[in-house]
């Protein structure tokens, strides 16, 4: 394996060596088993509070200019669904943390994270100065303090005193691990002014995102659905189907029919239309590996895609989807309701069998097909400003209301619907032109 090979693995997955160093740093700083048990005893007390140590966590960072840019949408709004998405994979993190297993695997998905915030991660768009990622584990570390010294102080003094010294050592390592990434990297500070946030609006997010990830064994009813018959999908091939607003990536491998969202977990990617090379799926975003079988997220296999149970009858493929999660009886494929679409929002409904993408611009819909035509990148799930929306996979842009390409790479306008909206309702139709 080349170096370039090398670094585009630790970028997706951690450095081999992240093991040793954590173990090195965590000798260095006098980081023991007994300490690791003084964590995972005081883990009730952390899971307890995470969701308004999380809520405050970005309430902090949304404030803050250098780091709010990261979770706005192209018309300066904060993007509620990535803001919950990151809040989810920074419960999991921490959850994972509390149970005080500092194996190699933990210590491969710290050092991964530290190179998420420099130019060595997976998405070279992101990058975040060093002196935000210490002062990031500067308001963790605070706020796990004063949370044990809240719930044990009158109840266990001597645990309180063994867990508050055993996490301070480990975010010491913690900090270690994630400042490695970044060599010589700077960037300039321009001390921008702060900006208002909704502090209430932020602590619903935490609150949800916290539910989803304490509490996803939970059972959830469920109702069957059948997507395809079993010869249309042979071995090694896959089919996307959508049921509502939920797409799913039916599988059949290795003799075994499996059901993935298409959704990847790092900024919602098409996962499902990714490469799969034995059993290791890479969403074609940006390279997130995850294992076909269970859904595990290479790097971190605590975080998973959401799979869902499948049974063949009578030659047809049936799948299990959450009932939340299915298309309002009422209303048909190609109807949605305006209330649920609001300016400046995108929904994907389909049209004869068709993906296509319904926009708000102003109070009027507008509708094209979801995929781009450079690459089919799924416009559903990218920005809308104004009447311009700029696809996720390569940033081709396109004037909504015709169709028109209003920036590359892609070259040919998208095929446009028709919206007629009824009262509570609102129907796309057939495409009027192209």
């Amino acid at each position: 394996m080349n170096v370039t090979q090398t670094a585009d693995v630790a970028a997706k997955r951690g450095a081999q060596d992240a093991g040793k160093y954590f173990r090195y740093m965590a000798d260095f700083v006098e980081f023991t088993a007994a300490d690791a048990d003084a964590i995972k005893h005081s883990a009730p007390i952390i899971e307890k509070h995470l969701p308004e140590i999380v809520s405050k966590f970005y309430a902090h960072l949304l404030r803050y200019p250098p780091t709010r840019k990261f979770f706005l949408k192209k018309d300066g709004a904060i993007d509620q669904e990535y803001v919950e998405l990151r809040m989810r994979h920074l419960t999991n993190f921490w959850i994972r943390t509390a149970q005080a297993v500092y194996d190699d695997d933990y210590a491969r998905y710290v050092d991964y994270v530290g190179r998420a915030h420099t130019s060595h991660g997976a998405d070279p768009r992101i990058y975040i100065a060093e002196r935000y990622v210490i002062g990031q584990v500067g308001f963790i570390q605070h706020a796990i303090m004063q949370v044990l010294m809240q719930d044990l102080h009158t109840v266990d003094e001597d645990l309180g005193h063994r867990a508050i010294d055993a996490w301070d050592k480990l975010l010491m390592v913690i900090l270690e691990m994630l400042s490695r990434a970044y060599n010589t990297e700077r960037e300039t500070e321009t001390f921008e002014a702060l900006t208002q946030v909704d502090v209430n609006q932020v602590e619903q997010l935490a609150a949800e995102a916290f539910a989803l990830e304490h509490d996803k064994a939970k059972p959830v009813a469920m109702r069957a659905v059948i997507v395809a018959r079993a010869d249309e999908i042979p071995e090694g091939e896959r089919k996307l189907v959508q049921i509502g607003d939920l797409s799913i990536g039916v599988f059949y491998h290795r003799g075994k029919w499996i059901a993935i969202r298409n959704w990847c977990l790092h900024r919602g990617g098409p996962v499902a239309t990714g490469c799969l090379e034995g059993d290791t799926l890479t969403c074609p975003w940006h390279g997130f590996e995850y294992a076909i079988d269970d859904g595990h997220l290479l790097v971190d296999p605590s975080a998973k895609l959401d799979l869902y149970a499948v049974a063949i009858r009578d030659g047809q493929i049936e799948i299990q989807v959450p009932d939340v999660q299915a298309a309002p009886k009422e209303i048909g494929a190609n109807e949605f309701r305006p209330r649920d679409v609001p300016p400046g929002k995108i929904k994907r409904v389909r049209v004869n069998g068709a993906n296509v993408a319904v926009y708000n611009v102003g109070g009027t819909f507008f509708a094209t097909q979801d995929e781009c035509t450079h690459a089919g990148g799924p416009l559903s799930e990218s920005d809308l400003a104004e009447n311009v929306v700029t696809c996720a996979l390569h940033g081709s842009q396109f004037d909504v209301t015709t169709g028109a390409v209003a920036r590359g790479p892609a070259q040919k306008s998208l095929m446009t619907y028709r919206v007629v909206v009824a009262g509570d309702v609102a129907r796309v139709e057939q495409k009027t032109s192209s």
